[in-house]
Order: C-alpha cells, then sequence, then structure tokens
C-alpha cells in the first residue's frame, strides 16, 4: 500500500477501548481519514495481583493485528501509539507489550495521568472556536479520570484513578445495581475528587466533556429531550439515575439512547460523572467529539513541524532549577558533534538519539539544585519521577540513565523498564564532553580534537599534544575515565596524541 506522507496517526490504548484515527490537517484543523474501535476491556482483565489476564491480553493483540493493517498507509515517524491507566498498572505490562509491540511493529509510548490530561485537553481544545474562556475539561476513561482547567493551554491538571471499568467491576460486581452501591461508589469519586475542588473553583467559566461514557450520557440524554444535543445538564443527569437505579443488573438497563457495548460499564462511568457534578457543583457539561487521540495527532504533528512539547518542557526546568544554560549548551553541541562516531554502535534509534543527547548535556545539572554531593543521583530521580509534558514513561526513564551516568562509576539500568536498554556508546559521549568542558569554559574545543569509534567497545580520542600538555587537568581525568570505563564495562579508551597545531 502505497504511504501517504500527509496522514499522521494516533492509536489509544486505553482501559476500555482501543481507538485507532487517522487524519491529516486541513487549515490546522484535523481531517478524519480513517477511526476504529475496540472494546477490548482491558483494564477488566487486571487480577487482584494486577496482572493482565491471558484473555485480555488476546482480546488485546487481536484488536490490534486489525491496527496494524489499517497502519500500513502511514510513515512509521508519523505514527504514536500510546498506552494509559492499565498499562501503567499491570505489572506484567512489560511481558504484553513485547508481544504488542511485535504485532504492530510500532512502539508502545506509556504516557502518565498528568500527560494524558494534557493530550485531552489539546484534543478537546482544537474541538472548539479558539475563545479566551477558561474551561474545565472532564474524560472518563475506563480505568482513569482526568480533570483540566485552562484556556488555549491547560494550566491545572489532575488524574484520578477511577473509571468506567474499574468502578463497575469495584461497586457493581456482577453488573448488580442498587441505591446502596451506588452511592458507595458515587461517595468514593468524591472522596478522590474533594483535594481538587477547591484548587479549581473559580478557575473556568465553561465544561467540557470527552470520552465515550460521557458521549453516551450525552446521546441519553439528547435522545429523551431531557438536555439539549451537546450538552449534558445537571437536572438531566438526576433524572437517568433514576432510570438507572431502577434496574437491579446492567443487563436490565433499557435505557433509550443506551447502546449494547456501552451497557456493561455504564453505570460505574455514570457513578463517576455524577460525583463530579456533585463535587463541582456543575450545572450542565457540554460534550466534546474529541478527545486523547485527536490531542495526540496534534502533539505529533507539532513534534514534526518544530512545535514539540517536550523542548518547551526542557526550557522549563533549566528555568525552575536555575541550571547553567550556557554550560548544557557546550556539552550539548560537543555531543552532537561526536555522536556521528558511535551511532552505528547504539540500540537508542537515529531520530531520538541526538535530542536525547542533547536534552540529557543540557539537564545533567539539574540535582545541584538539591545537593552538591551525588547530584547526578538527585537529577536522574528528579527526571524518572516528574511529571514531565510531552514526555512518555519510557523517554524519561532513558533521560534519567543518561544523567545518572554521565559522571562516577556507571550504573546499570535500575527498576526493569520495558523499552530501556543501558545505550553504552551513547553515555560514553556524554562522559567525555563533560570532561572536556569541566571547567566551564567558554572558548569552543578545537576541531583537531576528534572522537571515532571501531566497535561499542573501542573509543579513540585523538588530541593535539600541545593542546593536551596545555591541559593537564583534562588529561589526567581522560587517564581516569579509561581506567573506569575498561574497568566497569569492558570499554576501551585509547587517547592518541597527535602533532597538529593546537587552534
Amino acid at each position: 500500500m502505497a504511504q501517504n506522507s500527509d496522514s499522521y496517526a494516533a492509536l489509544d490504548l486505553g482501559s476500555n477501548s482501543f481507538h485507532l484515527l487517522i487524519a491529516s490537517f486541513s487549515d490546522n484543523k484535523i481531517r478524519v481519514i480513517d477511526r476504529h474501535k475496540d472494546m477490548v476491556r482491558l483494564a477488566a482483565g487486571l487480577d487482584d495481583d494486577g496482572r493482565l489476564s491471558d484473555e485480555a491480553q488476546d482480546r488485546a493483540l487481536d484488536s490490534l493485528a486489525k491496527m496494524a493493517d489499517r497502519l500500513r498507509g502511514v510513515p512509521r515517524r508519523q505514527i504514536r501509539v500510546v498506552g494509559t491507566n492499565t498499562l501503567r498498572a499491570a505489572s506484567n505490562a512489560v511481558e504484553f507489550m513485547a508481544k504488542a509491540e511485535a504485532v504492530l511493529g510500532l512502539t508502545i509510548n506509556i504516557i502518565s495521568g498528568t500527560e494524558e490530561a494534557r493530550l485531552v485537553y489539546l484534543g478537546v481544545a482544537n474541538d472548539f472556536a479558539p475563545e479566551q474562556k477558561h474551561r474545565l475539561v472532564i474524560d472518563i476513561g475506563g480505568g482513569s479520570t482526568e480533570l483540566v482547567v485552562g484556556n488555549n493551554t491547560p494550566r491545572q491538571l489532575e488524574s484520578l484513578p477511577m473509571g468506567c471499568v474499574s468502578f463497575s467491576m469495584r461497586y457493581f460486581k456482577n453488573g448488580d445495581i442498587n441505591e446502596k452501591s451506588f452511592k458507595k461508589a458515587v461517595n468514593a469519586a468524591r472522596q478522590m475528587i474533594g483535594p481538587y475542588v477547591e484548587p479549581f473553583r473559580g478557575q473556568w467559566q465553561e465544561a467540557v466533556g470527552s470520552s465515550g461514557t460521557i458521549r453516551s450520557i450525552g446521546k441519553i440524554l439528547a435522545d429523551q429531550e431531557l438536555s439539549d444535543a451537546g450538552y449534558i445538564s445537571a437536572s438531566g443527569v438526576e433524572q437517568l439515575k433514576n432510570q438507572v437505579l431502577s434496574a437491579s443488573n446492567s443487563r436490565e438497563l433499557n435505557i433509550k439512547g443506551l447502546s449494547e457495548d456501552r451497557r456493561d460499564v455504564f453505570v460505574g462511568g455514570f457513578a463517576v460523572l455524577y460525583a463530579l457534578f456533585e463535587e463541582l457543583d456543575m450545572e450542565g457539561l457540554h460534550v466534546s467529539n474529541y478527545a486523547i487521540r485527536e490531542g495526540i495527532v496534534h502533539d505529533l504533528a507539532g513534534r514534526l513541524h518544530h512545535r514539540d512539547k517536550r523542548e518547551d518542557t526542557i526550557k522549563q526546568l533549566i528555568s525552575q532549577y536555575s541550571i547553567d544554560a550556557a554550560q548544557g549548551n557546550r556539552i550539548a553541541e560537543l555531543c552532537a558533534r561526536w555522536l556521528p562516531a558511535v551511532a552505528q554502535h547504539i540500540t537508542t534509534p537515529d531520530q531520538e538519539a541526538d535530542p536525547l543527547l542533547r536534552w540529557a548535556a543540557q539537564l545533567h545539572e539539574l540535582g545541584l539544585a538539591i545537593a552538591h554531593g551525588g547530584y547526578h543521583k538527585h537529577g536522574a530521580y528528579i527526571l524518572g519521577n516528574a511529571d514531565m509534558p510531552g514526555f512518555s514513561r519510557q523517554e524519561q526513564a532513558r533521560l534519567s540513565f543518561l544523567v545518572a551516568n554521565h559522571r562516577r562509576k556507571p550504573k546499570p539500568v535500575g527498576s526493569p523498564s520495558y523499552g530501556v536498554t543501558a545505550d553504552w556508546p551513547l553515555v560514553c559521549v556524554l562522559r567525555l564532553a563533560c570532561i572536556f568542558y569541566r571547567r566551564r569554559q567558554a572558548k569552543q574545543l578545537p576541531d583537531t580534537i576528534t572522537l571515532s569509534s571501531k566497535d561499542a567497545t573501542k573509543l579513540n580520542l585523538s588530541i593535539p599534544e600541545d593542546w593536551l600538555q596545555a591541559n593537564p587537568l583534562i588529561a589526567a581525568d581522560l587517564d581516569d575515565e579509561a581506567e573506569l570505563l575498561n574497568k566497569s564495562l569492558n570499554i576501551k579508551l585509547s587517547i592518541r596524541q597527535n602533532h597538529s597545531e593546537q587552534s
């Protein structure tokens, strides 16, 4: 199948459904080429130990096989696959992702709850005219609910562990419905929402909802003329509650407008929405047809057209932690100069290695804001655990690994993280660049200092003899580094003195 270079694709591996969107852009608005949805119910496959059942994995893999076929016409670099709450939580997610990536032939990016919220907001924001209104955006997924406040951009984001699948399983076991279980579910949701009511209060003028649960409720109320089309009123929600509680089991939910495929998880999602209306004192909620996948497509297009949110995040961290930006940029430039020397020996994909190494160089002194002793460890911890808009968990783990190993004794990858490997040639480039600029000199390193590598275990530095004599401390550091790399990683660093004149 011929590839359409103008198309972008987002595949959202949600806790309830897998959603595929293939689209292009016209006047900066999404033009849909293809959509596909499978009700996989991934969250329903989690057992008490947090393991995904074989049955849930099989349902997911069958769905992904169909998705892979639809994606054949889209350039690989213009596809992003995102995993959310259930894949964040599953104890055997690594095992499942290996099988899923083999079926798709694509990398799955696990994202944090706040990154999920940001992408939801980005999607919904592009469904409405760009006004200066401050909006509250709510997305009720299968395993989590995202709350975001902002205008053109999100300002406050929260992700809460409650969703239509998880609440249906927890509070309405076997589909049984009664007033007591409904009240228990609503109260549990209100307890989760409660801490965020005051920070959100007065911060929004209009509420907007996305996701299957909210669209389903909007359709029911419109079909029954309990609310205007595209709107969910508080009075309509109250009347729908009476219809829900008139059934004793989800199989008996004979509600006009409710689709058969939504029936099993409807009451859990409705309880979450009911609690949101109660706690946030909402009069109504506009319904958006856009959601996280539209946000992913917009975000991906931005990455490929010099509007990468990750770059904004790096700049924010540099400012927030008062990092020496000039020093970071000097090291980043040297890393970029030397990266081609090891490019054929690294496991990190080519298109990722350059920005990853540059960001690590710019942020390698992040931990100095906490303490000078072991600052590389402090910086690595922040990068591995902070909310970093635009980054997937794997990207943060790779960045954290580089920063952790830019000095002192190299340490292997810590807790297992799928898709994160110890890319030592990449680490060595960063370590060597840091050594050459340890004195923070503003003068650029001479072009006559070069790095080469014949294989992943051999690095060769060529340095003018007179330059080395003029910089004895760096020479001593390089000798120490050669010994450390050889002892810790079995990487041989050779330092060759040439007779070129110092530039």
